[in-house]
């Protein structure tokens, strides 16, 4: 049951994220190659390979270092984009990046776990289906959402903050359901654990700091991008997994917006420099 919510979850961010997206988005984030490239080397290879090696640098259980690789490896969270308007940055890129880094992470998630020594994705046709399945969950959303917005704005205005508002609620309700039936599990995510989660979260918002990636609003952008991971996804693997891996994708949750909140807010504060 909780598996079958986390699924539509995926449908209704995505839903939510193709009806914000447009065309125009693409086109300017597609003249912007070495922006994508970095930001998508960030997300998909730097942040859930430094994961790795700080969960085994660590000794960290094997259910908490799989909770921890599996929030480091799933980008493209939608709240990226809020925060990237909340620290003033360029919300045109950061929506063309979460719409190319959801499906990447689909791919990406499974890959690093096996990394990690772990294994996400069950043997056979149950594992094409579940990858499968969890791919056409995002894209069929999205395209519906992006030809909805060309094609019938009305709709899109109508349908965007319903699907919003559904996986708000959803993000909520699978939230506090697995926090109720494991939350005498926490204690098992430890001191180490949590350690490892920080650095991750610190390290995901440096790309505000690197004045060559590109003007500050792009540079917002990427960095609220890559620090808020896509907990719908980690949870979609951890769902079929022990609550303890539960548990440890949602206390990255909890220390990740507990940084990047306060970080959009300063930013906001901090007038970026202008385009030319």
């Amino acid at each position: 049951m909780s598996t079958a919510a986390v699924a539509a979850l995926l449908v209704a961010s995505m839903l939510a994220v193709g009806t914000a997206a447009t065309v125009d988005d693409f086109r300017a984030l597609a003249r912007r190659r070495g922006l994508v490239m970095l930001t998508v080397a960030a997300n998909v290879i730097i942040l859930p390979g430094l994961a790795v090696g700080l969960v085994a640098a660590a000794g960290l259980t094997p259910e908490v270092a799989l909770g921890v690789v599996l929030a480091a490896a799933a980008p493209g969270g939608g709240t990226g984009a809020l925060l990237t308007l909340h620290a003033r940055g360029d919300l045109a890129v950061s929506t063309g990046l979460q719409v190319l880094l959801g499906p990447l992470g689909l791919v990406a998630v499974p890959v690093w776990a096996a990394a990690a020594g772990q294994s996400v994705v069950p043997a056979g046709g149950a594992g094409l289906l579940l990858v499968g399945g969890g791919l056409l969950g995002q894209v069929v959303p999205l395209a519906v959402g992006m030809w909805l917005r060309r094609s019938r704005p009305r709709i899109a205005e109508w349908v965007h903050p319903v699907a919003r508002r559904a996986a708000d609620v959803l993000l909520a309700g699978l939230v506090l359901y697995f926090l109720i039936t494991g939350v005498g599990r926490l204690p098992r995510v430890g001191g180490a654990g949590v350690a490892v989660i920080a650095v991750l979260v610190a390290v995901s918002v440096t790309p505000v700091l690197l004045p060559w990636l590109g003007s500050m609003p792009q540079r917002r952008a990427v960095a609220m991008t890559t620090g808020v991971r896509n907990l719908t996804l980690g949870l979609f693997f951890a769902a079929a997994a022990s609550p303890t891996v539960v548990l440890t994708v949602l206390a990255y949750g909890l220390l990740m917006y507990g940084l990047c909140v306060p970080v959009a807010l300063a930013l906001a504060r901090s007038k970026p420099v202008a385009v030319r």
